[in-house]
């Protein structure tokens, strides 16, 4: 079904577009207007089949609108948008023929999908038949879009029916700062509302500029399109494509209090380029991990990585792995300072790589250790990450040169060994109790105490060290590998793997081998 949504602020607009996945629901919005004289031509036009209008607006009301439509025959579910005070003009509207109503300080995603259904429902049964349903036309992928996505692939067959043109282009790249901060304001049901969202305010601010597109690359990530087919300058062209970030930013950040980082592509000039220019806005992102407090980051501006920094790199963390290998920690904490330092300074290591000698480094001072996927994914960029790694290294070199290890109770040894050895079995803490002829309770309290962990998060955590060994071999299908660990569900272990590791088994399984 075809959506217009009629108010005149533009908050109410985007949080309309922003409350339920259209798409999902066989829906589509396929305009706005903020009064109510444009909203009879976009009625006109679009021949939307429902209408969310608000009662009160700029040159015509909601009322001269329904009334408008009933003497030129413009057919339309419209929902009313009311304040509380409103009360005489909805019941007004209803008489004109209005099919419901939501007081705007009051209404939310459950009753507008209630009301949607019973509309969808209605208008279904007095379709006539062999008419094809709007659903089945949602599913398919918008041209507009698909051409992007194709352009950038290298396939720019499609890219003349875009609103760009060849000439001066530019692309730009943006994500959403303290991600997983924000991301916490919403429920585990609702984590589409963000990049909805997001996607719905730049399109709007996007709908004023010539030349623009727009593509919701993933949950975090989006890109825009530009080009000044018209601008004969570098500076003007420059000018323009600043322009636009400022207003994206402020949109952003005014209407749901986030702030974006862009990375923004050399200009080209055809549309062959596009995908080397869709790259090079992508690397110019990546400099956010050392310059947090930056919000704009330009290809040109890049600082060229030194072979000799890498090479240095190279040889410091080989300096680490021998010190800890030695069990000579002073060496390491001294290696890892100037390793650090080194980072700092050259920037001579991407993010993904960083991350990884960090993990290593803490797999070879305690094999058992592994942080939180999700708690070490949240740190953005490399200070929060090196002290974060850090205060960990801390922490297991004391409790090795302490013995901390060594003086687990015989009990908590014994339960060690056996999740240990039966790791692939079910377990419980009942299990544990008849195992060692004491009860589940004190088997609980006493490894917590001793351990610092729980029992089944120690379970957990030899599982997923296991699994990560499995994955590896593509041998094993990821439903067997969970199985081989002692899951009985893929579901469950795909849930625990991501807890663990930050990502799932199967982009786990892409990035290592």
């Amino acid at each position: 079904m075809r959506i217009l949504i009629v108010d005149d602020e533009p908050l109410v607009r985007i949080g309309l577009k922003s409350a339920i996945d259209w798409k999902g629901n066989g829906m589509e919005i396929v305009g706005e207007a903020a009064d109510g004289e444009e909203a009879l031509q976009q009625i006109a036009h679009l021949k939307p089949d429902i209408v969310f209008l608000d009662i009160k607006m700029p040159k015509k009301d909601g009322i001269a609108v329904l009334s408008e439509m009933r003497e030129r025959g413009l057919q339309a579910n419209v929902i009313i948008l009311s304040s509380f005070d409103d009360i005489t003009y909805v019941k007004e509207a209803m008489k004109l023929g209005a099919s419901d109503y939501f007081h705007k300080p009051a209404m939310n995603e459950q009753e507008i999908a209630s009301v949607l259904k019973t509309i969808q429902a209605e208008t279904a049964q007095s379709r006539p038949q062999g008419e094809p349903k709007e659903a089945a036309r949602m599913e398919e992928v918008p041209y507009k879009e698909n051409s992007l996505w194709e352009g950038l692939r290298g396939n720019i067959q499609g890219m003349q029916n875009t609103g760009l043109k060849e000439g001066n282009i530019y692309v730009l790249v943006f994500t959403v700062k303290h991600y997983a901060g924000v991301m916490k304001r919403y429920s585990e049901n609702h984590t589409s509302i963000l990049p909805n969202t997001v996607g719905n305010i730049v399109t709007e601010v996007l709908s004023k500029e010539k030349e623009t597109e727009f593509l919701q690359v993933n949950d975090r990530l989006s890109a825009v399109f530009i080009s000044n087919s018209d601008l004969k300058s570098l500076l003007a062209s420059l000018n323009r494509i600043n322009g636009i970030v400022q207003m994206i930013a402020a949109a952003l950040k005014r209407f749901v209090n986030i702030e974006v980082v862009f990375g923004i592509s050399d200009w080209f000039s055809s549309f062959a380029e596009l995908e080397q220019g869709y790259a090079q806005a992508l690397k110019a992102l990546k400099q956010r991990f050392y310059l947090p407090d930056t919000s704009v980051f330009y290809h040109n501006h890049r600082k060229p990585v030194a072979a000799s920094g890498l090479k240095q790199a190279g040889e410091l963390l080989a300096e680490m792995k021998n010190a800890l290998k030695e069990g000579n920690e002073e060496e390491f904490a001294e290696a890892l300072a100037r390793w650090e330092r080194l980072l700092e300074e050259t920037r001579c290591m991407e993010e993904q790589d960083v991350r990884k000698v960090y993990e290593g480094l803490l797999f070879m001072l305690d094999e058992k250790e592994q942080p939180s996927g999700e708690e070490a994914r949240a740190l953005e960029n490399f200070a929060e990450l090196s002290s974060y790694y850090r205060h960990i290294f801390e922490r297991k070199i004391k409790e090795r040169n302490s013995g901390h290890l060594k003086t687990y109770s015989l009990l908590t040894r014994n339960i060690i060994q056996y999740v240990e050895q039966h790791y692939k079995e079910d377990m419980s803490l009942k299990l544990l109790g008849e195992q060692f002829q004491v009860s589940p309770n004190y088997v609980s309290r006493l490894f917590k105490q001793e351990v610092g962990r729980g029992v089944f998060e120690y379970i957990n955590e030899v599982r997923i060290r296991h699994a990560k060994v499995l994955l590896k071999d593509y041998r094993y299908k990821i439903y067997e590998v969970s199985e081989q660990v002692g899951f009985n569900s893929q579901a469950h272990f795909a849930i625990v793997f991501q807890k663990y590791t930050g990502v799932s088994p199967k982009e786990y399984r892409n990035e290592e081998v």
